[in-house]
């Protein structure tokens, strides 16, 4: 089924494109939304009656998402991601990731205007894509960066817990006060006679 979308919508275009949808989507939900209206000899009459407008747009939303595209291929988003020791990452860097990291840096794009062929699983400088107009798709270095490693404990390494130090050192503190009870006896023991 085809229609015609009366505002911008991202997955499938912006005003005024015509796009084909499955008839149930369309139904349920873009026309009820009032995304868009159904294509027909109607219609289309009247979009073309409001063509002017909307072309007007369309250039101005395109000049925009081409200035912002300037500004998104100069910046490198930094990720740190945890390595093993053969060099396996724990985790990976995903569109949302990214979409968070550009909100923090102060630029506003959606998860689903960003393109990864993959998940971004290695150390190194990667790629992603950000449709930001259907005619305009900018790329965005990816830096990503090993988090260091934290060093062995010692004790760990020995084979010692700190279970076993604390009970060797309750022990060695029971025979010191057992020798010092002693001790006191003996002294009170001599002073009473």
């Amino acid at each position: 089924m085809e229609v015609i979308l009366r505002e911008d919508f991202l997955p499938l275009g912006y005003v005024g494109d015509t796009v084909k949808v499955k008839r149930g989507y369309a139904r349920n939900f873009l026309i009820p939304r009032g995304v868009a209206i159904e294509s027909s000899a109607q219609n289309d009459r009247a979009l073309k009656h409001k063509l002017g407008a909307i072309v007007a747009k369309r250039i101005k939303k395109k000049a925009e998402a081409e200035q912002f595209g300037n500004i998104l291929q100069q910046i490198i988003v930094e990720f740190t991601i945890k390595v093993g020791a053969s060099g396996k990452s724990f985790g990976a860097i995903t569109a949302k990731d990214i979409e968070s990291t550009l909100k923090t840096l102060g630029y506003s794009v959606d998860r689903r205007q960003i393109r990864l062929i993959d998940a971004i699983k290695s150390v190194g400088m990667h790629k992603a894509e950000v449709k930001l107009h259907s005619e305009v798709t900018v790329p965005v270095q990816i830096k990503v960066l090993a988090a260091p490693q934290a060093a062995p404990v010692e004790g760990a390494a020995k084979g010692k817990g700190k279970r076993g130090a604390k009970k060797k050192d309750s022990e060695e503190g029971a025979e010191e006060g057992s020798e010092e009870t002693s001790a006191s006896e003996s002294t009170e023991s001599e002073a009473s006679e």
